[in-house]
């Protein structure tokens, strides 16, 4: 028997994959800071005046911090592998009504995203549901 999404979890793996390329971008951009130790490193106090480094001293907020910065990175990486692997199993036709739905500085109306993508309106939304049911299950979502 197959689960509905509730509005909000469709609301919300619909502005997941709205904010796809800056999440993706995001989530290069946590991920050097950890390579390069950034975020992570280990603050020692450096200075000779008494004031604070800026860096988080107490060991346990530093491993809590860390600890934060994993599940977010986590979740932003499961979130970013399921709408990419998505992407590349549908059609070009699909690629056109996501790219024209959610990733376009104009709002279009699905009248115009189904011609655009050679479908009609029904179509396009039933393909729409379909992808952001599949991008739900790829996140955890149970459907």
């Amino acid at each position: 028997m197959s689960k509905r999404l509730t509005k909000a979890q469709f609301q919300y793996i619909e502005d997941e994959l709205r904010h796809y390329h800056e999440t993706k971008k995001e989530l290069e951009e946590l991920r050097s800071n950890v390579i390069t130790g950034s975020i992570f490193r280990e603050y020692k106090d450096d200075n000779i005046g008494g004031s604070s480094s800026g860096g988080v001293s107490n060991p346990v907020e530093r491993q809590a911090t860390i600890l934060e910065m994993d599940k977010q990175i986590n979740r932003m990486s499961k979130v970013v592998s399921a709408i990419t692997d998505v992407l590349s199993r549908i059609s070009e036709n699909d690629k056109t009504m996501i790219q024209l739905r959610y990733w376009s500085n104009h709002k279009h109306t699905w009248e115009y995203i189904a011609i655009q993508s050679f479908m009609d309106r029904a179509t396009a939304i039933r393909h729409r549901d379909i992808i952001i049911k599949e991008i739900a299950k790829q996140t955890g979502f149970k459907i």
